[in-house]
């Protein structure tokens, strides 16, 4: 929600409210240590890892949508941002990570969550972060994370169609 400090540089901090984020694949819920807690409490949409799995990515989807898609006021800005931490991913396929999901959703998952979102006309961007070069010492996993996002956001099937 912007650090306090570099925030009010901008003007009145938080830069983003709490009742627009949608937390999706949070894990603290078997390690509670991570400090999620105070999120019971917060307007913040949250949807932890094993509810993505008990709901199935399309209900999930269906709820984010739902939530960040919401008429505003005339001032309130229209649009969001998606930001993906590649930790979340499932360990056996994205093991490049330095904190690695255990259980986490597969690229497959992934593609199904994330495409009505990022083709959603309100969408704004996307990011992609928390992926480690050093622990891709065969780029398999940069590989990976390419083709999710050209499925996500091109419709591609695999780099293979791409070339073909």
């Amino acid at each position: 929600r912007g650090d306090t400090p570099l925030a009010r540089l901008t003007g009145d901090a938080p830069l983003v409210r709490a009742k627009d984020v949608v937390l999706i694949g949070r894990r603290d819920a078997a390690e509670p240590w991570y400090g999620h807690a105070a999120l019971a409490a917060s307007p913040i949409l949250d949807i932890p890892g094993a509810a993505l799995s008990e709901r199935g990515v399309a209900d999930v989807a269906a709820a984010t949508l739902k939530r960040l898609t919401l008429p505003g006021s005339s001032e309130e800005p229209r649009g969001f941002w998606i930001h993906l931490d590649a930790d979340v991913i499932n360990p056996a396929v994205m093991p490049a990570v330095d904190s690695p999901t255990p259980g986490g959703p597969t690229i497959e998952e992934l593609v199904d969550l994330l495409t009505p979102l990022a083709r959603h006309p309100q969408a704004l961007g996307l990011e992609l972060t928390i992926y480690d070069p050093g622990l891709d010492p065969d780029r398999s996993c940069a590989t990976r994370l390419v083709s999710l996002l050209e499925n996500v956001l091109l419709g591609v099937r695999s780099l293979d169609e791409r070339a073909a």
